[in-house]
């Protein structure tokens, strides 16, 4: 499946991609499921990878980097999207993760999305 990073953080290992199904976010954690761990990615990348269920969350496994920052604008569409012309809209929400995420500074993204 081919999938674009909307989110990541080298320090912490672990990214967002959206995917080319537009089904679930799949997240990546740890370098071993990159293919090149020395080559962390970065939002914008174009990626190619294997997606594994566990529980409700979506894993990226076998993650291999097609191309540099080819959509290095779509993280900054989705943020600046407005209801009007929606990049991504909320489907699901869990109150119990918003209210966790919120105090904590360094969270992660924690929505569904639906395309």
């Amino acid at each position: 499946m081919i999938g674009v990073i909307v989110w990541s953080s080298a320090d912490r290992e672990k990214a967002v991609i959206w995917c080319e199904d537009h089904a679930a976010l799949a997240y990546l954690q740890g370098r071993e499921n990159l293919t090149n761990p020395a080559n962390w990615p970065q939002p914008g990348d174009l990626v190619e990878l294997d997606s594994e269920m566990a529980g409700q969350l979506r894993h990226a496994r076998r993650v291999a980097l097609i191309s540099e920052r080819e959509y290095a604008h779509l993280p900054d569409l989705l943020r600046t999207s407005t209801p009007a012309e929606p990049g991504l809209r909320l489907v699901a929400s869990n109150p119990a993760v918003e209210t966790r995420c919120r105090s904590h500074d360094d969270a992660e993204p924690q929505v569904a999305v639906a395309g």
